[in-house]
């Protein structure tokens, strides 16, 4: 996986195109938002096998365990190698970090954004537990 020569603009307009989708299983939901920010910079698409193959938490759930998974960290690290030093975070990085007890995906753009009810919320990079180079 490498990133596009004009990655950041990519970047930017990913960013820009999901500021106000929100939130929902099997289409935006955290794993499938880093990945399609990864699509958007890369031209890969880390969770082909994922697409279209569940539509809530539980059938989340069911599919990683389908495809050999245990956790969101595990689907991370298949998908984008090994982790990074959390000091090392830059643009276009994929995070892992917890929020109110959960681990979420999210990507670094100055602060972490994630998926929220009404479309990209806004993380504190200190919460940062992971970091996972993309390209």
């Amino acid at each position: 996986m490498i990133r596009h020569t004009d990655w950041t603009v990519r970047l930017t307009d990913f960013v820009k195109s999901k500021k106000h989708t929100p939130f929902e299983w099997g289409v935006n939901d955290c794993c499938l938002f880093v990945a399609d920010m990864a699509l958007a910079i890369t031209g890969v698409d880390p969770a082909a096998t994922f697409r279209g193959k569940y539509k809530s938490e539980l059938g989340a759930m069911k599919q990683l365990k389908k495809q050999g998974f245990d956790s969101v960290e595990a689907v991370l690290t298949h998908a984008f190698g090994s982790t990074v030093s959390r000091l090392e975070v830059r643009r276009g990085d994929v995070v892992l970090f917890e929020n109110d007890g959960r681990d979420i995906a999210g990507v670094m753009f100055g602060e972490v954004l994630a998926p929220g009810e009404y479309g990209i919320e806004t993380f504190s990079p200190l919460l940062i537990k992971n970091v996972w180079r993309v390209g």
